[in-house]
């Protein structure tokens, strides 16, 4: 994919099998780890974070195009 890297995760929604924030919404690890260690992110019971490039094709796809749109 275009703009998927190992390096992109997203917030993900167990409960409803979707992104939680929007195709669009993308965090390179280290934004990730900062916010954790900042004590300024939390996630929910639902909530968990994924790496991009381990999601099915299918969801790669879609985020990778709404990225495109967001350039």
């Amino acid at each position: 994919m275009k703009n998927i890297s190992k390096e992109d995760f997203i917030i993900w929604d167990i409960k409803e099998n979707r992104p939680l924030e929007g195709l669009g919404i993308v965090y390179h690890y280290t934004t990730i780890i900062e916010l954790i260690n900042s004590f300024e992110f939390s996630l929910g019971i639902y909530e968990e974070i994924i790496c991009v490039a381990e999601l099915p094709l299918k969801w790669q796809r879609k985020i990778s195009d709404a990225i495109e749109l967001s350039k």
